[in-house]
């Protein structure tokens, strides 16, 4: 289940076999981590998304979970200049996914 939201595009996309084999090694990693994070009193972290001052750039894949373009505009949305972009035919693992135009898109960003 996990593969299917996070790696729509399957495991025949580049880098879907590694993703798979991090995705089962680190699914208890996971869990153990959101447990752990239930309990934190301090959550309301998109209330202080206005005190980032670092330029920002928000990417995200085309493919990703549809959430992720929502938590994705909330960020460029509260965090003052912050920039967006997609990278089409990738879903969450934009690394391994399309490695070329992340690196690119990096390397424009920092100074």
């Amino acid at each position: 289940m996990e593969l299917s939201i996070w790696a729509s595009m399957g495991r025949s996309a580049p880098g879907g076999e590694l993703i798979e084999t991090m995705v089962t090694q680190n699914a208890h990693l996971r869990i153990v981590s959101e447990r752990q994070l239930q309990h934190s009193p301090d959550r309301d972290a998109e209330a202080r998304l206005g005190d980032i001052t670092a330029p920002t750039l928000v990417i995200h894949g085309n493919c990703d979970h549809p959430e992720i373009s929502v938590i994705a505009e909330q960020l460029v949305t509260g965090i003052p200049g912050a920039r967006s972009q997609l990278i089409t035919d990738a879903d969450h693992y934009l690394p391994l996914r399309t490695p070329e135009p992340l690196t690119k898109l990096l390397l424009a960003h920092l100074p």
